[in-house]
């Protein structure tokens, strides 16, 4: 397998219109990195930048250590598998896997083993002798991840291969692509809308907007630890609330929401740049699952109470999210399905102050 090395990558379509800006990224030998963004912020573009399909405007892409700009789409020694699956229609199963190594003139017991081995991999043995047509969605899928396996690139590129699937199925394959790259060793880029699947394949995520990376991290540093208040609101489900605020210094430093409902020392917090922001617009972020109900056992120093009216309540089974105005926003908290609320009722309501994010009210970078 291979290193993929972006350097300062940009690609400008024509009316200046630019889709990735100044991309510096290093994907490791047999490293699984996954760029999730919004539609339109440049993944699939970076993506097919790396594969040949799009001309780079700037900057230098290496595979392998070889620089890759002028290297037509089959001499790069990578495998793309499409949203649509791009299966040749009057061809079986097993062509269209072997297409590829036929074209590159192997011979025919290679291509029949190889055939043969990804088929097993993916379980679809009994499926060689079907035409696309005869195949579900979840198969056809399948066959498109096969015709990349028997190239045996250095690099497979995935472009939201799931996102024509229903949500169980879609649920299945991904455990699968990653199994299969475990049992590859592969080097692999992989997009998606759904941070759903980046948080659950990625060994590292790239977070896109507006053709910009915003932060490139693991999962859990990415939930954890956002660079700034898109990362936060885009990875998580559901997404992070945002309550506009100040940081004081009164007593000790304190952090007062706009109306004055959310009023707390942050003394306990080891931030020495809350103390930079002081008489600064901020922006407080809460993860719906740090909300709480208050309880005679939820009792700490850190934990901030206020009282809300329930406007909706959406019970999931194990959990139930609890709509309800803080400080004239909407905000979700994920609770305990034991609490069964009804609309318009007023409930108290607590979060640790400790768990919480701040982002300056500007730049929205994390404080």
């Amino acid at each position: 397998m291979a290193e993929v090395k972006l350097e300062n990558i940009k690609k400008v379509y024509e009316g200046n219109v630019i889709a990735v800006q100044d991309v510096n990224l290093t994907v490791e030998d047999r490293e699984f990195v996954v760029l999730v963004g919004p539609s339109g912020c440049g993944k699939s573009t970076t993506l097919r930048m790396i594969a040949g399909l799009e001309e780079i405007t700037e900057g230098k892409l290496y595979i392998d250590n070889k620089l890759m700009n002028d290297v037509a789409p089959k001499d790069r020694d990578i495998a793309m598998v499409f949203q649509n699956y791009a299966l040749y229609p009057h061809m079986n199963v097993f062509d269209n896997m072997a297409f590829g190594l036929k074209i590159r003139k192997f011979p025919k017991n290679e291509i029949k083993k190889r055939v043969e081995v990804a088929a097993k991999i993916l379980g679809i043995e009994n499926l060689l002798d079907r035409k696309p047509k005869a195949l579900s969605g979840g198969q056809r899928q399948r066959v498109a991840v096969g015709r990349a396996i028997v190239r045996k690139p250095k690099v497979f590129l995935f472009d939201e291969p799931l996102s024509n699937l229903d949500a169980k199925l879609r649920v299945q394959m991904r455990t699968e692509i990653s199994k299969l790259h475990e049992k590859l060793e592969a080097t692999m880029v992989y997009v998606t809308h759904d941070q759903t699947e980046a948080m659950t394949m990625g060994d590292r995520i790239v977070v896109m907007k507006d053709g910009i990376v915003h932060q490139i991290d693991t999962p859990l540093n990415l939930y954890y630890h956002p660079a700034n208040k898109f990362v936060a609101s885009f990875i998580g489900s559901p997404s992070m609330n945002f309550i506009d605020g100040k940081i004081i210094s009164e007593n000790g430093l304190k952090y007062r929401s706009s109306s004055g409902l959310l009023n707390f020392k942050l003394d306990t917090l080891a931030n020495k740049n809350l103390s930079n922001a002081i008489n600064k617009k901020v922006y407080l972020g809460i993860r719906p699952e740090d909300f709480r109900i208050k309880t005679d056992e939820t009792i700490s120093d850190t934990m901030v109470t206020f009282e809300s009216i329930i406007g909706v309540s959406e019970p999931m089974g194990n959990e139930t999210y609890i709509y309800f105005i803080l400080d004239g926003v909407q905000c979700v908290a994920r609770v305990d399905s034991m609490f069964n609320f009804k609309t318009a009722s007023q409930v108290s309501f607590q979060f640790d102050f400790t768990k919480a994010h701040f982002f300056d009210g500007e730049s929205e970078n994390r404080i």
